[in-house]
């Protein structure tokens, strides 16, 4: 392994006909110098950013659920909302707006964050912050279904929970404005709230929109059955696979699911090039869907195994245990579940 192989820099620029990819150090924001990358061949998978849809003041006020650093922001945020609610000289309706959170977008990803911030009122939130309790509310704003992937019954039942819970809600409207302080949606409605969470779906990042391959309504880069991209004169280097991108007449979805696989026939099929070996096109077959509703119940739509409640809370913890990059991590991962059942979630702000 060389060192040098690796650049930590950000993609601004490609260059089909020299076989270029212009690059920028992605840690020193003073250096705006680029540099180029030359390539025998290319895989351009670099995932999306949310969908705001235009809507005003998402990116100013809103939190989004798609890389580390909104994780982490996101948790700071309401460790901080709890801490200031506490606060002697605090008003009952601004110790109400801290902690009112709003999740926009009930797809798995809303769903399962709702069910983990409920889970840690229920849990920790009682503990820590056992006056504050009654005052946390949490909505979720969904202009069409929840979980539109599941089957109906699946979708009735994560609805029911949702709705059986005092402090938890799921509201049928569309927001049309973001502010510091509050969302308000179409009918007019001004929610005020502590923190708003985006994630309402995808959009093609800066990178992708400046390249001239064929693009499909969403802006993803459309790409042939070997997951060549395409274009008006054909080129056999330039690969694309994941959100970023999707296969002409055989629409992949932007799950990590079929990024994983599309990269692991990608990587047999290069190796099969390289032995002189046919390759064959991609197919795509889901193998299920999974999600967390909290208070240990989720829903597993599969061919293996179709439920909802506590034995498929089980079955998918014990996927996404089998799924983790390397057995360090199937060891730790299972640990701190454990350590949070018995001991609470680590409550400590870094």
């Amino acid at each position: 392994r060389n060192e040098r192989h690796f650049h930590l820099s950000e993609a601004v620029d490609l260059d089909v006909k020299r076989n270029v990819v212009k690059c920028r150090n992605a840690l020193d924001s003073s250096n705006v110098r680029e540099y180029d990358v030359r390539y025998d061949r290319l895989l351009i998978s670099i995932g999306a950013v949310p969908n705001t849809f235009g809507t005003p003041g998402v990116y100013e006020h809103a939190f989004f659920l798609k890389e580390i650093a909104d994780a982490r922001a996101i948790r700071n945020r309401i460790l901080r909302n709890f801490e200031l609610s506490v606060r002697p000289d605090i008003s009952q309706d601004e110790q109400k707006r801290l902690l009112h959170i709003v999740i926009v977008g009930g797809g798995p990803t809303g769903i399962e964050f709702g069910a983990e911030l409920y889970d840690f009122i229920q849990r920790d939130v009682r503990r820590l912050f056992s006056s504050n309790t009654n005052n946390v509310r949490v909505s979720i704003i969904e202009a069409a279904k929840i979980l539109p992937m599941f089957d109906t019954n699946m979708q009735t039942y994560a609805m029911n929970k949702i709705k059986n819970r005092r402090q938890m809600e799921v509201l049928n409207d569309r927001v049309t404005r973001v502010d510091a302080n509050s969302v308000t949606l179409a009918d007019g409605t001004v929610l005020p709230c502590g923190l708003i969470v985006w994630s309402t779906g995808l959009a093609p990042r800066e990178f992708t929109n400046k390249l001239r391959f064929q693009k499909n309504r969403m802006g993803q880069i459309m790409t042939d059955s070997n997951l060549l991209c395409l274009d008006e004169n054909p080129n056999q280097n330039v690969y694309a696979l994941g959100d970023c991108a999707d296969i002409a007449y055989a629409s992949v979805p932007c799950t990590a699911q079929a990024a994983e696989r599309a990269g692991r026939h990608l990587a047999k099929s290069l190796n099969n090039m390289g032995k002189g070996k046919a390759i064959e096109p991609f197919k795509f077959r889901s193998i299920g869907m999974l999600a967390y509703i909290g208070e240990n119940r989720a829903l597993s739509d599969s061919s293996s195994y179709k439920s909802s409640g506590f034995g498929a809370w089980v079955f998918w913890r014990l996927v996404y245990t089998t799924k983790l990059g390397s057995w360090r991590l199937r060891m730790q991962v299972p640990i701190d579940w454990v350590k949070t059942a018995i001991f609470g979630r680590d409550t400590s702000r870094f």
